[in-house]
C-alpha cells in the first residue's frame, strides 16, 4: 500500500505490536472501546516514561474511555485506515 501500512503489517506478523512502532511514519495509534468510541492516542507520554518496548496489549489498562470503561483496545493504523469522520473521548490515565 501506498501510505505504508503493508510493511507495518509484516512486521507485527512476526510478534506482538510494540508501542514503538506507532512512532514510525504515516502510521498512528488508535484506541478502540467496547462501546464504539474510537480515539487517536499520542504515544509520546509513554515513550517518554521508558514504555516504546512494551507490547500494546501490556498498556490498553492505561485507559480510560467517557463512557467509564477502564480499559480499550490498542491498534496502529496506516494513514488510510484512521477514520475520517469525528473521533476522541478516550485518553490516557497513567
Amino acid at each position: 500500500m501506498a501510505d505504508g501500512s503493508r510493511q507495518l503489517v509484516q512486521e507485527m506478523a512476526y510478534g506482538e505490536a510494540r508501542l514503538g512502532w506507532a512512532t514510525q511514519a504515516r502510521s498512528s495509534l488508535w484506541a478502540r472501546c467496547a462501546c464504539g468510541r474510537e480515539a487517536v492516542i499520542n504515544p509520546r507520554p509513554w515513550i517518554a516514561q521508558g514504555l516504546g518496548r512494551q507490547t500494546l496489549h501490556d498498556l490498553e489498562d492505561r485507559l480510560r474511555c467517557q463512557c467509564g470503561a477502564r480499559r480499550a483496545g490498542l491498534e496502529i493504523r496506516g494513514l488510510a485506515q484512521a477514520p475520517h469522520g469525528g473521533a476522541g473521548g478516550i485518553h490516557i490515565f497513567r
